[in-house]
């Protein structure tokens, strides 16, 4: 599921790349996410980790990193959490997309992943120190 959320972003993304303004920005993509049943938070840990590990090594200058938020306030739902993924740049954000892509280890990573969790929303982001 991480994987079609991702393509649909993005295609999304590539239709405002012109129009995409530079300013000591990092580009935050949030997915909305649940634990699958039988599936636990240090699964997830896991699977994460593989993730950021691989992409920091197939990504040109690397600096990517993944979170997994979860609620303090809020909806408590058991097992729904938020995946942040960081990137330094919309150019390194494109090319994690497509990192995994007829790579054997990444293709493991997404199917991993839509065997822990399912994603129902996602959203790209510019973000700004301030």
């Amino acid at each position: 599921m991480k994987k079609i959320l991702l393509r649909v972003t993005l295609a999304c993304a590539a239709i405002g790349i012109c129009s995409f303004a530079y300013a000591e920005t990092t580009i935050d993509e949030v997915f909305t996410c649940q634990l699958n049943e039988g599936k636990t938070m240090d699964d997830l840990r896991e699977v994460n980790a593989r993730w950021v590990k691989f992409m920091n090594a197939n990504v040109e200058g690397g600096n990517i990193s993944g979170n997994i938020v979860t609620t303090i306030v809020g909806d408590l739902t058991p097992g729904r959490f938020l995946f942040v993924d960081s990137f330094p740049s919309l150019e390194s954000w494109t090319a994690a997309k497509s990192a995994t892509s007829g790579n054997a280890e990444g293709e493991a990573i997404d199917a991993a992943f839509g065997a822990v969790t399912t994603c129902t929303e996602s959203g790209l982001y510019s973000s700004e120190s301030s």
